[in-house]
């Protein structure tokens, strides 16, 4: 009996060794199966292989299978993301537009080997390395522009007041970019803050913006402009919700597979703002940790927070070494924000629970942050980031034309002539439409156009539809007036006089001043 219960132990032992090597052995298996693949395509295939491009093409595959977020890093790549979340990084001082297999300078940063070349906003990229842009995807030649500070990169632009093509070379060099462009004190002692990013350094920039602000006026509220902000560090906003939120306040919770990964997050400072009225401004692009920042402000009752649903990025990555200077962003887990809801990526399942703030207001797990009152006049994301480079554009040609006075620029908005006729403008280009109509009906010419009484009949819809998506377009004029002037703004007084007009004549910033300035509401509006 004894010696069967001794077989029984061991042979239970044995089924749990197993068990627990499993993932091993299968991990095991894997490696060496991809090993011998490659060893086997090094060796016999008809033509020596490029094993590097190989390699990175099958983890590029495998990890596209999980979440957008996971990805390896080359070492060129690691030495960029460094720079990047630095503020700084390596490259030519030029933020980009896809226009028509085009691509359009949007912003020269100031100081930048672009702009001390010449490059304007709204010249055309040509070439990048004797590589034509239009058959290059935006991030391609995004990557083709950066890389080692101090070495070369030739680029071929076209500048559209005078249609010349110009071939320069410029130098790469560490730029830094400002994750705080523009803070200004408005009527009624409201400050403004926008934070494009979370990079590192920010929260103290931040810091010194609202002492510089309180010297000029008591503040009497602050609005912090998160729309279009993408996230950066983590660490970064912690310390921004420690300006507003006193020390030893639960900030934000992490939960994931691996015991490393579960996390909690406390204020760790006295806080410099701890009553300061404050309003959150964000949109579909306000992601990661911007959410972070307006979601946790919200359920602490602490913010109200303003526009459209934010982006929906709650899943938290870590950056794991792995050989040659090479590395791979993994998520790990997943970040809870005070009232203990996530946030979800778009088309992500989710239960839509309800959640309480601290004072008892009901708030939604789901898809990004909803915000307590909505954007009175909006333009969707899509639909302006298809007639944005179209405008941005059209308006260059027409650079030399705008004043470079700062008082008509903010004062005025583009009149409903200047909007119509660049709608009109968009008639030679239905892609700006980018609906599946317009693509539909391109396909039909391509292959029924040759047919006299149809073509006739393809044209008669064409205008048809143009018409009608011009309609369409109308029903958000005063969205468009604001782009449209923001663009104007911009071309005429550069960054700054784009958030000139933007304060100015923003219904969005226009609400969350009113807010402030009635502490009545602000306070029903933290309330259940």
């Amino acid at each position: 009996m004894k010696a069967k219960g001794l077989l029984a132990c061991l042979l239970l032992f044995g089924v749990l060794l197993l068990a627990w090597q499993d993932p091993l052995y299968r991990l095991g298996r894997n490696i060496e199966i991809y090993g011998r693949v490659l060893q086997e395509l090094a060796q016999n295939y008809v033509e020596a292989p490029d094993l590097d491009f190989l390699t990175n093409h099958a983890i590029e595959a495998m990890l596209s299978k999980l979440d957008p977020y996971t990805n390896y890093y080359s070492a060129t790549e690691v030495t960029q993301a460094q720079l990047e979340q630095s503020g700084q990084y390596a490259g030519v001082g030029l933020v980009l537009m896809p226009l028509e297999g085009k691509v359009i300078c949007r912003r020269v940063l100031p100081g930048s080997p672009a702009e001390k070349a010449g490059i304007e906003p709204g010249d055309l990229l040509v070439e990048v390395e004797n590589k034509a842009v239009s058959n290059l995807l935006l991030e391609q030649v995004q990557q083709l522009l950066r890389g080692m500070p101090r070495t070369t990169v030739r680029v071929k632009v076209m500048h559209p007041t005078t249609q010349k093509v110009e071939e320069l070379q410029l130098v790469r060099a560490e730029l830094e970019t400002e994750a705080i462009p523009y803070a200004t004190l408005l009527p009624d002692g409201i400050g403004y803050i926008a934070l494009t990013q979370f990079t590192r350094g920010c929260a103290e920039a931040l810091r010194q913006k609202l002492i510089a602000l309180k010297a000029q006026a008591p503040l009497k509220g602050l609005i912090l402009d998160l729309r279009g902000n993408p996230g950066g560090l983590l660490s970064e906003a912690l310390e921004i919700l420690n300006l507003f939120l006193p020390k030893g306040e639960l900030l934000l919770e992490t939960r994931g597979r691996m015991s490393e990964a579960n996390q909690k997050y406390y204020a760790q400072q006295h806080p410099f703002e701890p009553t300061l009225p404050l309003a959150v401004l964000i949109d579909e692009s306000s992601a990661s940790a911007s959410e972070i920042v307006a979601g946790t402000l919200q359920d602490l009752d602490r913010a109200v927070i303003i526009g459209k649903n934010s982006f929906g990025k709650g899943l938290v990555q870590v950056v794991r070494p792995l050989v040659e200077n090479t590395q791979m962003k993994i998520t790990v887990s997943r970040y809870y924000i005070p009232s203990g809801r996530s946030i979800r990526l778009p088309g992500e399942p989710t239960a839509s629970r309800v959640f309480r703030t601290r004072s008892g207001r009901p708030v939604r797990e789901g898809n990004g942050i909803t915000p307590d009152l909505e954007a009175p006049i909006y333009l969707s994301l899509r639909l302006r980031e298809r007639l944005e480079p179209y405008f941005f554009y059209f308006l260059a040609h027409r650079r030399d034309a705008i004043r470079r006075d700062s008082l008509r620029l903010r004062a005025e908005v583009p009149s409903d002539a200047m909007i119509e006729a660049l709608l009109d403008s968009l008639r030679a280009y239905p892609q700006a439409y980018g609906q599946e109509a317009e693509s539909l009906l391109r396909e039909l010419y391509g292959r029924l156009g040759e047919v006299a009484p149809l073509r006739e009949k393809l044209r008669e819809l064409e205008l048809a539809l143009q018409a009608y998506r011009r309609e369409q377009l109308l029903k958000h004029k005063e969205a468009l007036r604001l782009l449209i002037g923001q663009l104007r703004a911009y071309h005429g007084l550069g960054l700054r006089g784009e958030y000139d007009f933007v304060t100015n004549h923003d219904s969005t910033v226009h609400l969350a001043q009113a807010v402030l300035r009635d502490q009545e509401w602000y306070q029903r509006l933290l309330r259940p």
